[in-house]
């Protein structure tokens, strides 16, 4: 398993919640390389948001444009 830290890239809102530049999570994942942005990443990546913030990481908001992803 590898670890990663997941962090957003611009500040956006959806549904009425605010997610702001900055707010980082780390998890980990059974892929070797970066989570990738198709759908086992996402949801990867949406549940440790989910899990750190309690705020659900609306999953088209999950990509290259947004998210900075780095293996630590």
């Amino acid at each position: 398993m590898a670890q990663f830290s997941v962090k957003l890239k611009n500040s956006f809102n959806h549904r009425g919640t605010r997610f702001e530049k900055g707010m980082k999570v780390e998890l980990q994942s059974k892929q070797s390389s970066a989570p990738n942005l198709l759908s086992v990443g996402k949801k990867e990546i949406a549940d440790a948001f989910q899990r750190k913030f309690g705020m659900k990481f609306p999953t088209p908001y999950v990509s290259s444009s947004y998210l900075d992803v780095t293996k630590l």
